[in-house]
């Protein structure tokens, strides 16, 4: 069983998707070296790292570099595994940023109409 997905990547370096802190890192047999982080209700998890740059309980802003991709554990090849708990249940990652990137993009249109100056 798979729950989460796989992104291409050569060396790249990991950010956090979210606010938080690190829960754990370590090595995992399939995962290999892997981070997990907890936003409160929502976890991330990013494994086959070649490097970590975060230690447990460190505190984590949205976009922070926290890793380096890698091909540790169970892999053909160096890629990024990717998933999401919600309430300790794996979600579709994918909608998952999908859905927090529309938020994002709503509340930056949202700051913009603000300060835009109103013209008379």
């Amino acid at each position: 069983m798979h729950d989460g997905v796989d992104l291409k990547a050569c060396y790249d370096t990991v950010f956090a998707v979210l606010d938080g802190f690190v829960k754990s890192v370590g090595y995992d047999d399939r995962l290999g070296i892997y981070i997990r982080l907890n936003h409160g209700d929502i976890e991330s998890v990013y494994g086959h790292l070649s490097r970590i740059l975060v230690g447990p309980q460190d505190s984590v802003t949205a976009g922070d570099p926290i890793g380096i991709t890698g091909a540790t554990g169970r892999v053909t090849g160096e890629h990024l595994h990717f998933c999401i708990c919600y309430k300790h249940q794996y979600i579709n990652p994918i909608k998952f940023l999908y859905e927090l990137l529309n938020k994002n993009d709503h509340e930056r249109q949202k700051f913009q109409s603000a300060s835009d100056p109103v013209v008379e």
